[in-house]
């Protein structure tokens, strides 16, 4: 069993914001190591540093020959669980010397996912698109939440995971109802607000459910590269409301 705490510690810079997830390290009989970690991890937890204006030139930019930035895109409403499931599935290859983990708040940084995007449109096919994908598309809004990208500052070129779903929350979101329907009329609509909340939050968890296989994939080589001219810049960020 998995137990993630999440903490956060200051850096010298008050805007530098260091996450880190503590997992506690599962036994070697219950868990077995992916083909393609040759690591096992070293720790009981794994750090996800925030990029920002601050860390985004040594964590991506001026990041060494041969290493990659494994980054999360999230926002405030989805952080806490996003984090939690993400230092799940990444715990098995925390052990590479070459892998770096990070997130990115589009909450902060909203223009930055499009910009890359726009830089690689061979990452964006048209066929991959769901419907609400297309009707996001026509609104001009995407929303990233849930996507991950292996970053290779060196070599300008990213790997890109898109959220799916088991349809497990769907269960969920039923058995919810059926069980507010068995508890009575005395709190109706309670019981249904309770029941949109629960289906939110499994919906947000489930979209990392695959990463482990993705980066199994990553570590092997086999996934599709997009390669850029440069990286987009990150010294825009969107005022707080």
């Amino acid at each position: 069993m998995i137990q993630i705490a999440l903490g956060s510690t200051a850096t010298r810079s008050p805007t530098a914001v260091r996450a880190v997830a503590h997992v506690t390290s599962p036994s070697s009989s219950s868990v077995a190591q992916p083909s393609g970690s040759d690591r096992p991890p070293k720790k009981n937890f794994v750090e996800v540093t925030e990029l920002t204006d601050i860390t985004y030139m040594s964590n991506l930019v001026r990041l060494k020959p041969g290493h990659i930035n494994v980054v999360l895109i999230l926002t405030d409403a989805s952080k806490q669980v996003l984090l939690r499931k993400f230092a799940k599935e990444v715990y098995s290859f925390s052990g590479s010397p070459t892998l770096h983990y990070s997130f990115l708040n589009v909450d902060k940084h909203s223009q930055w996912m499009d910009s890359l995007m726009e830089s690689a449109p061979d990452a964006r096919p048209s066929d991959c698109l769901d419907e609400e994908e297309e009707e996001d598309a026509t609104s001009n809004k995407s929303d990233y939440t849930g996507h991950v990208l292996a970053l290779n500052g060196h070599k300008k070129y990213f790997c890109l995971f898109r959220p799916v779903f088991t349809g497990e929350e769907a269960e969920s979101s039923r058995w919810s109802d059926e069980d507010a329907s068995a508890a009575g009329p005395s709190k109706p609509s309670r019981s249904r607000s309770s029941s949109r909340q629960k289906a939110t939050t499994l919906e947000i968890h489930h979209k990392l459910d695959r990463l482990g296989l993705w980066m199994e994939r990553l570590m092997e080589g086999t996934l599709p590269r997009h390669y850029v001219p440069a990286w987009p810049g990150l010294d825009t960020i969107t005022p707080q409301k």
